[in-house]
């Protein structure tokens, strides 16, 4: 998944430089539209849904107010009820911070972990995500 932004004032701090916690949202907003095209529904709070268990992020180099930046979301591998996804945020094809979060399907309402239905798996693959453990 590929997405073009232009950074908000509201994404930065008093300096101008993004903020840690607006590529944190940045990334999330992939991750829910990634999830919805793959499920074909909404997140919703009476349906399984991802929830981040693990997130490491790096920071590569300062990305600034106004500047027109591409964000990108490929999920690498998957499990029985997660998968592993990658994010890049890029200025002119420079990433400027990278991630990688580990997302385990839950029901909302109880935390239980769900499967991966045979559909979600076979679109996983298709994308380019491999099976593993």
């Amino acid at each position: 998944m590929i997405r073009d932004h232009v950074i908000r004032w509201s994404e930065c701090d008093p300096y101008g430089h993004v903020n840690h916690a607006a590529y944190l949202t940045l990334f999330e907003d992939l991750r829910v539209a990634h999830w919805q095209a793959l499920t074909g529904a909404a997140l919703s709070p009476d349906r399984p849904g991802p929830v981040v268990t693990q997130l490491e992020v790096r920071y590569l180099r300062g990305v600034r107010f106004n500047d027109a930046v591409t964000l990108t979301c490929r999920t690498t591998s998957f499990r029985r009820s997660s998968y592993v996804q990658d994010y890049a945020l890029l200025v002119d094809g420079e990433p400027c911070c990278t991630a990688r979060a580990v997302c385990v399907v839950t029901r909302q309402d109880s935390g239980e972990k769900v499967a991966l239905t045979p559909e979600w798996r076979a679109a996983l693959q298709a994308q380019g995500a491999e099976p593993s453990g």
